[in-house]
């Protein structure tokens, strides 16, 4: 329905549809603290250790995973280089290769994916 009359364009920005991290951001950010730290450090979090860190610094982060659904009922994902490079370290130790697929062939993401996958973990790639 929501695809057929075009008003799923713009909808995670209506919705205020964010990630775990960016929710915890926002929190912190009302609070009136940095939330720079915490997105970097969440990278390498299981959801379990983002609720536990989030816990930890006095916050009770209300979030829905089922609220961000599509309309054909599938979870959606915030795309980006970011996203690529957190499930390319998630997956490292049990895959032989990984890597990240793009549109186009931009050297300086190819590059950013590359350096920050391998700091994490240099035997992979």
């Amino acid at each position: 329905e929501a695809m057929r009359k075009g008003t799923d364009k713009d909808w995670e920005q209506r919705s205020g549809c964010m990630t775990f991290p960016e929710a915890v951001a926002k929190e912190l950010k009302a609070k009136g603290k940095d939330a720079t730290q915490w997105l970097k450090d969440s990278r390498k979090m299981s959801i379990d250790q983002m609720r536990k860190a989030a816990s930890d610094m006095g916050l009770d982060v209300f979030f829905d995973w089922d609220s961000a659904r599509s309309v054909e009922g599938y979870y959606r994902i915030k795309g980006s280089t970011e996203f690529c490079i957190e499930r390319a370290i998630a997956f490292a130790p049990y895959a032989d290769c990984i890597w990240m697929e793009t549109g186009k062939p931009i050297l300086a993401q190819a590059t950013q994916f590359a350096q920050e996958v391998r700091a994490a973990v240099p035997h992979q790639m």
